[in-house]
């Protein structure tokens, strides 16, 4: 397997950084906390009062993890009081949010309940929050038909475990695929885990371009294990957004249909870089349902 790696990153920290990334923006509440502030800078009451639906038990966790990445600034307002604001981070995140809300729709959950927009762009972030998600599709999209030990050769027979129990969560999610017998199962990249690199070259666009880093160690139960970045391919996410592996022209084919059915879908979400006193609006589809 390459171990080529064309950016200037290391693979360990380019994937921790965007692994850090996912798991902040995949916070619960966080999307609607991004889009309430669209308005200009509000306190916590004002943050409540924008958006009912967020508890106020989950404000303080999901503003502190934005404001911990830069997506939001915290101002001292007197008597303990803060105003929160959009940095220019938090303005860039349009496209991000738009890729993955297009996705999710593409893409919905199967038995899943009807949810709104920021409930779908976390679930979607939030699958390549988990532990060695990335490592796994990033694997699967540079080979085609592995056998399991294939797949998870760089991770120490530790987190060997752990992978497979993600690998299998990412089957159920109809990221990956298994064809073969039991004794010989070949693992590969299904049609929405290949449409699925283009969130993640979203993401790393938005993560380099804004210097996001994994300074805050992330969730001990969602950290990648660093035995399982040796092997990853990583390109500059200027270069590529996909997880397949170039030299396949069946998946380059297919990365076209995706990239037209990105483009063709009528997002509800808007973030200007020159907010009115109004947000554009975000929520598309029947009310939330509850994590």
């Amino acid at each position: 397997m390459s171990s080529t790696v064309t950016t200037t990153a290391t693979p360990q920290n380019l994937d921790n950084d965007v692994h850090h990334t996912a798991e902040v923006l995949s916070t619960r509440w966080a999307t609607r906390v991004v889009h309430a502030l669209r308005r200009g800078p509000m306190t916590a009451g004002d943050l409540l009062a924008a958006d009912p639906i967020v508890p106020v038990s989950s404000l303080y966790s999901a503003t502190r993890s934005l404001a911990g990445a830069g997506v939001i600034t915290r101002t001292p307002a007197g008597s303990g009081r803060y105003d929160l604001a959009l940095s220019s981070a938090g303005q860039a995140l349009t496209p991000l949010y738009s890729t993955a809300l297009a996705w999710a729709q593409r893409y919905p959950k199967p038995g899943a309940p009807s949810s709104q927009a920021p409930e779908m762009i976390e679930e979607t972030l939030g699958l390549l929050a988990g532990s060695h998600a990335l490592a796994l599709l990033t694997t699967l999209g540079q080979n085609d038909g592995l056998a399991y030990q294939q797949v998870v050769s760089s991770l120490s027979a530790r987190d060997k475990a752990a992978a497979y129990q993600r690998l299998l969560t990412l089957e159920e999610r109809g990221l990956v695929v298994r064809s073969g017998t039991r004794r010989s199962y070949r693992w590969d990249l299904g049609e929405a885990g290949n449409a699925l690199g283009q969130v993640y070259g979203a993401l790393s666009n938005w993560t380099a371009e804004h210097q996001v880093s994994a300074a805050a160690p992330a969730r001990t139960s969602t950290a990648l294990a660093a035995a399982g970045t040796k092997a990853v391919v990583v390109a500059s996410p200027a270069r590529t957004a996909t997880f397949s592996a170039p030299q396949a022209p069946e998946r380059t084919l297919a990365a076209r249909a995706t990239a037209a059915v990105l483009r063709g879908v009528t997002l509800q979400l808007t973030f200007s870089h020159a907010p009115g006193p109004q947000p554009a609006p975000l929520l598309v589809t029947a009310a939330a349902h509850s994590r």
